[in-house]
């Protein structure tokens, strides 16, 4: 008989050159492939593992508490994502969302991925206590994989779309996969099912979605993921103690290191998003020094333009461009219309274009030196694809 730690490794290869098949497709073929080699592909390899592995359950098994975790997660990635549309604003989404758009997105993607949570629990739950960990980290690489579906295109793409695509698809994939790669260890096919369910219902069925951009939904799903192991782990391992199971204070993780990371996390997006009143800006050139020099990030607070005064610095937009000077001189128009003049502390002159109020965000109340130093490298490779 085949142990089934080879019987593991067979699904993962086969996983592996079905999502190779898909991505070698000639042009012609790729739909087929796609909608209907896959989807036959995922069932016959779930049909195989229902017979080979059979029924398997831990001996100690957090169910109810995934389940809660899963919907915890799910709550607060609707939450968080519509919350910040209110900022960011809506859009259609790119996804067909017809009847006939819906029913296929369902065939080819969703039935996918309730196959593929039933295919990690049987080998998660199937998994020896020697091997168990290793083989979450071995699931989640290989199911990580098999969930991305454009990686070719990318790979021909510049250095910038290559480095955007790890941060936003990459690294989310495999966050989130290691999550659910550990909660079906604990016997959490369910609670997989409910947490990937909404989270990828959201992006393949709502016909409006936020317009939100990439990295910050992936930064989001960091944070989720974080507080969905602290949830769990602490919850189970109180839970543990008090049904006589032996588990070592050690082995507990402490609220406030699991917290921390996942507080400042959110903190920073809802910062960079402009939530605050107080807006980060990475300086671009050298035309305030010696007040801010090229790389140092300035602190805008929203102001009304009714408060500001001469000597103030202020941050405006021109077009897509946003400037950070002083105001040297405030002015009107024959009909009235305010403006102010605007001089960069180390430019020869003042700039050339009146600042009306409807272009003014903020006034400048601080500064850190340097730190703005890597956003404004990676708006260079962006600029330079």
């Amino acid at each position: 008989m085949i142990k089934k730690k080879w019987l593991i490794i067979i699904i993962c290869a086969a996983m592996v050159l079905i999502q190779l098949a898909i991505f070698l497709a000639p042009p012609a073929f790729y739909d087929t492939y796609f909608n209907i080699f896959r989807p036959l592909a995922y069932i016959a390899l779930l049909v195989f593992a229902y017979f080979a592995f059979g029924n398997n359950q831990r001996t100690y098994s957090g169910k109810a508490t995934l389940t809660m975790v899963a919907v915890l997660g799910a709550i607060l990635y609707v939450g968080f994502t519509f919350t910040a549309g209110l900022f960011t604003g809506f859009a259609k989404n790119a996804m067909e969302t017809s009847w006939t758009g819906l029913l296929q997105n369902a065939w080819s993607y969703f039935l996918i991925i309730i196959i593929m949570e039933f295919l990690r629990s049987k080998i998660m739950t199937s998994v020896s206590k020697k091997w168990q960990y290793r083989m979450c980290f071995i699931v989640m690489a290989v199911f990580a994989f098999c969930s991305i579906d454009n990686l070719p295109n990318v790979i021909r793409f510049g250095l910038w779309q290559q480095v955007d695509y790890i941060f936003t698809a990459l690294l989310p994939a495999l966050v989130l996969n290691l999550w659910l790669s550990y909660s079906a260890l604990n016997g959490g096919a369910i609670s997989n099912l409910i947490f990937i369910g909404v989270y990828q219902a959201v992006a393949l069925f709502l016909p409006i979605l936020p317009d939100i951009p990439r990295i910050l939904d992936a930064i989001s799903l960091y944070c989720i993921v974080f507080i969905m192991f602290m949830v769990y782990d602490s919850i189970e391992w109180m839970a543990k103690r008090q049904s006589g199971i032996d588990v070592q204070y050690r082995g507990k993780r402490h609220w406030w290191v699991m917290i921390f990371p996942g507080a400042v996390l959110a903190i920073c997006i809802m910062f960079g998003l402009g939530i605050f009143p107080v807006i980060p800006l990475a300086v671009a050139s050298d035309s305030m020094k010696p007040k801010f020099s090229h790389g140092d990030v300035v602190y805008i607070v929203k102001t009304n333009p009714n408060d500001i005064k001469l000597g103030d610095i202020v941050q405006y937009t021109l077009g897509s461009i946003s400037i950070v000077h002083r105001v040297v001189d405030i002015k009107y128009t024959p009909d009235g219309k305010r403006y102010f003049v605007t001089k960069g502390d180390n430019n020869p002159i003042n700039d050339m274009w009146p600042v009306y109020d409807n272009q003014v965000v903020g006034k400048a109340v601080a500064q850190t030196p340097l730190i703005g130093w890597p956003a404004l490298v990676f708006e260079d490779l962006k600029e330079s694809k």
